[in-house]
């Protein structure tokens, strides 16, 4: 099944990263170099952003850390709508506009939940509850409710931007959150319809580099799932890299690398930026859906 053919079914589960939201947001690579200047961080890798983070919490402590990051990207979003007759940028309505019924996001603005809003589409809005805190204050995710095009779920697996405690930021934080992944058997860290739509439907990721510590942890966590559910179909995947500087004929080896490394075939990787990416997927879906008609 093609990509265009997936999300027309309703069987694309999409994981949007940093680059969806540049430049209407800081990158972490930006909010790290600019949090090491501010806190005289000592090392000499200051776009390190969990490593940045990680050394302002030890002088300081965790939610102070959080709270500067979160207030940083609170400072742009909220720049951004008040000068925009859109109220958000035009990669989430081109998400929006793909009529998904979950889209998992490692970001943690709202901009997508706007665009839904706005499509006629309201989503619910979960957090992962990768820690004792977040499973405290939020409880267990919701049984009786089942994601639907018309009422599609937006699951943050990395936190909020209003829940300062669901924030992952620090190096101490991807280390919880990788640990509470590894738990086996319940729904209290991902929610059953994460779990079955990870495993038999077409992921896409979006605004991702290979560099990216989020996409990297994701990546380790599907080849450990797969590993455990065998009894399901193969990873189908459609990565969009924005890793245009590794050369062309060094491409095709990363492909080799990422098809090995999760054990399927069915990977196809796009190079480039989200933007225009997200543009051509939805000028397919449009003439794919005009053409049903």
């Amino acid at each position: 099944m093609t990509l265009v053919d997936s999300v027309i079914a309703g069987k694309c589960t999409p994981f949007l990263g940093a680059g969806i939201a540049w430049p209407y947001l800081p990158t972490g690579k930006d909010l790290a170099v600019a949090l090491a200047k501010k806190y005289g961080y000592p090392l000499n890798d200051p776009a390190n952003l969990a490593r940045v983070a990680q050394y302002i919490a030890t002088v300081h402590d965790a939610p102070f850390a959080k709270r500067r990051v979160q207030d940083r990207i609170r400072t742009r979003r909220n720049e951004f709508l008040a000068s925009s007759e859109r109220n958000f940028p035009v990669n989430y309505k081109r998400l929006a506009d793909l009529r998904l019924p979950i889209y998992l996001t490692t970001n943690y603005d709202d901009f997508l939940t706007l665009a839904l809003n706005a499509a006629g589409r309201p989503p619910w809005v979960e957090v992962c509850r990768w820690n004792d805190q977040l499973q405290e204050e939020l409880g267990s995710y919701p049984t009786q409710k089942q994601p639907t095009q018309e009422r599609p779920l937006v699951f943050h697996l990395h936190g909020e931007l209003s829940n300062e405690s669901s924030l992952l930021v620090t190096e101490d934080d991807y280390i919880d959150f990788t640990v509470s992944l590894g738990q086996q058997g319940e729904d209290s860290v991902i929610p059953h319809w994460i779990r079955r739509a990870l495993s038999r439907t077409t992921l896409l990721f979006v605004g991702y580099s290979l560099e990216d510590w989020n996409f990297r942890v994701l990546m380790r966590q599907l080849m450990k799932q797969q590993r455990v559910q065998r009894y399901e179909q193969a990873l189908s995947l459609s990565i969009q890299l924005s890793d245009t500087d590794i050369p062309l004929d060094q491409r095709p080896k990363a492909e080799r690398f990422l098809a090995d490394y999760l054990g399927t075939s069915a990977i196809r990787i796009y190079w480039g930026q989200a933007e225009p990416f997200l543009a051509e997927l939805d000028r397919r879906c449009v003439l794919a859906r005009a053409a049903s008609q």
